[in-house]
């Protein structure tokens, strides 16, 4: 015989106690302290981005999509006219090539259409606009603060992966250096901390005990544990400032030299420096640097406004610091000249009034989220040298072709002059005229009938105005040779397009670097 169970007296309870309150008013903080935070925490935001990469190997096409997040955080930024706006702070490379790109907002699960405004690769910055103006209501721009000190306390605070809610993470400052930033392959002032940065936490504040930023998480250490690195918040003024001042971003400055240590004694004293005295020799100077006509090879660099260049090639920072030469002169923008005490042939020249300038490379890092340029000819795809071609070869991680080794060997040469691109034959598709041809590839293009070929738009003016009946086309490296007939080349183009779905058999438009 089953006996009822004796009832239980009922016990109110606090239903918060198993499940909180998501209202406004129910959830007001404490103190000033509490609503200070929270506004701090509604301000970090997380970036989702559908990208639509090209190929760089096949260049009419672009890569299967591929989504992302990460994370960004409210700012305020001046205008020309003196006005403020509030735009959205990320990294360049949370962004790249988005075709469609979101910002969700702490709590909320809307998300709001967002576009690039800024796009800066060299220090992996960018900044996002969002036209819907319900979604600024009640988001408070963060701070920036001061660069900090070493083992100074620091927070990142983004979406990194491994969850949906938005993540704290705590950590020293380890050192301030020169590093690359591995979006454009640059060397700026970046901060280290011993708090990991994980995928996701892209783009992400890393703020002070004020909760004022202080830098923008951007990379970790591959094979590292707890090893992060921060845009530095002097590197993200310099990026908001140069907006200001030029209504787009145009880069980092430089002397646009080569330039060797001098730790060595006796090369100090063959080069006439006396005992305390100490700087840099310089290698080479660019041909398109502003500083060309100023400074030679063989110049020893003593100062820069005033400040004493080591023989390291360091300069003092902060007390107990030092850093590269390049980080001071980053921190000037295009036009600006430094003063400089000089070493030449003996003599002493004090200062000596040196022009910076922001330098290309013969390789460019980046397209600005266009797609490459391309050329067909006859079924030869030609297309500019780059990084992210070089990229998509893992060029550096192994050893892939000694075609790749010679490509490889110019990534560092400046340019001769402001238009020059280095161009390559990537491939051939193969037609019944081209036969023989069809395995060649990663070749560089020098000449065509004997003259020099100096970029993708040269290289079609001299295609368009060659009248002889055979056209000869020279590669490197290993000296092969390619001919053509002219009278068949549109023909095959024409039929080679058709059969792959090229829409164009060019592209050489090549957006402002």
């Amino acid at each position: 015989m089953v006996k009822p169970c004796k009832a239980r007296a009922h016990v109110e309870r606090d239903v918060k106690a198993f499940w909180p309150s998501a209202t406004e008013d129910d959830a007001k903080p404490d103190g000033e302290d509490d609503y200070d935070l929270r506004n701090v925490l509604d301000s970090i935001l997380k970036i989702h981005c559908t990208h639509s990469e090209p190929d760089f190997l096949i260049p009419w096409q672009r890569q299967h999509q591929s989504t992302s997040t990460s994370s960004g955080f409210v700012i305020e930024i001046g205008t020309e006219g003196g006005e403020k706006k509030r735009r959205v702070m990320t990294n360049a490379h949370s962004v790249d090539y988005g075709s469609i790109i979101q910002v969700q907002r702490r709590g909320q699960s809307e998300k709001y259409q967002a576009r690039i405004e800024a796009q800066a690769n060299e220090c992996d910055l960018a900044l996002l606009e969002v036209e819907d103006e319900s979604f600024w209501e009640g988001l408070e721009p963060l701070n920036f603060g001061d660069l900090p000190m070493l083992q100074d306390e620091v927070e990142v605070l983004g979406y990194p992966t491994g969850g949906d809610s938005l993540s704290v993470t705590k950590g020293v400052v380890s050192r301030i250096e020169l590093q690359e930033y591995t979006q454009a392959t640059s060397f700026l002032l970046a901060m280290q901390i011993d708090a990991a940065i994980n995928s996701g936490n892209s783009g992400g504040p890393v703020v002070n005990e004020d909760r004022k930023i202080v830098g923008v998480a951007f990379q970790g250490l591959e094979g590292a544990e707890n090893i992060g690195y921060v845009v530095p918040v002097t590197v993200v003024q310099h990026f908001l400032e140069d907006i200001q001042r030029h209504g787009r971003y145009t880069g980092f400055c430089t002397f646009g030299i080569s330039y060797y240590m001098l730790e060595n004694a006796s090369f100090r004293r063959s080069l006439g420096m006396k005992d305390g005295m100490s700087g840099v020799r310089i290698g080479s100077v660019d041909p398109t640097a502003a500083s060309l006509n100023i400074l030679q090879k063989n110049d020893v660099i003593l100062e820069i406004d005033g400040i004493s260049l080591g023989n390291d090639g360091k300069v003092p920072y902060r007390p107990g610091e030092r850093v590269a030469m390049n980080c001071y002169l980053h921190t000037k923008f295009d036009g600006d000249f430094v003063s400089v005490k000089l070493l030449r042939d003996g003599e002493i020249f004090e200062n000596v009034r040196v022009p910076v300038s922001i330098q290309r490379r013969l390789v460019p890092a980046h397209f600005q989220n266009q797609p490459p340029p391309y050329v067909v000819v006859a079924g030869l795809v030609f297309t500019v040298l780059s990084i992210p071609y070089l990229y998509a070869y893992d060029a550096w991680a192994d050893y892939v072709s000694d075609k790749i080794c010679y490509l490889l060997n110019h990534v560092d040469k400046p340019l001769e002059k402001s238009t020059d691109q280095m161009i390559v034959l990537t491939q051939v598709l193969a037609h019944p005229k081209n036969l023989g041809y069809d395995k060649l590839q990663d070749l560089h293009l020098k000449k065509i009938n004997g003259k020099d070929v100096k970029s993708l738009q040269h290289f079609r003016q001299l295609l368009s105005d060659c009248q002889d009946e055979y056209i000869r086309l020279e590669l490197a490296p290993d000296d092969y040779c390619i001919v053509l007939e002219r009278a068949s080349m549109d023909q095959i183009t024409k039929e080679v397009c058709e059969e792959h779905f090229i829409s164009k058999d060019y592209v050489t438009r090549i957006p402002q670097l």
